[in-house]
């Protein structure tokens, strides 16, 4: 299998490989297109996770916020980064404050839902990554 963000997993396949297979693929894929970064391990995770919550399906609110987001005009690497950074902040929140009020699964669902490309595009500006 080859992993590229533009298209969807099978989520069939997807599931079917191994968490290391799966990140050594969106690693491959930043290599392989020269798309650097500050921790291109964690990047792949964090890219590897939202996948993975998007193959969830309608267990999870990841595949409708992916859906929402390219409809409002981002591409769908774009989409998966700017879940990613939803998820890489709850992860952050998670680390610093273990599991105190607000950091709660409910509450990084309650921020994917509100998350919109505007929202994405104003936190990072210039600094949206260039996929």
């Amino acid at each position: 299998m080859r992993y590229d963000p533009k298209q969807k997993p099978d989520p069939e396949v997807w599931n079917s490989l191994d968490e290391q297979e799966r990140i050594t693929l969106v690693h491959k894929y930043h290599r392989l297109r020269r798309i650097r970064m500050p921790n291109a391990e964690v990047h792949a995770t964090i890219h590897v996770i939202v996948e993975n919550q998007i193959a969830m399906g309608d267990e999870f609110p990841a595949l409708g916020v992916s859906e929402r987001l390219m409809a409002e005009g981002l591409t769908r690497h774009e989409a998966v980064h700017a879940i990613g950074s939803v998820l890489a902040e709850h992860m952050f929140n998670l680390l610093k404050k273990g599991g105190s009020e607000g950091v709660s699964n409910e509450a990084y669902i309650n921020k994917l839902k509100k998350l919109t490309a505007e929202s994405w595009r104003l936190q990072f500006g210039a600094d949206a990554p260039d996929v």
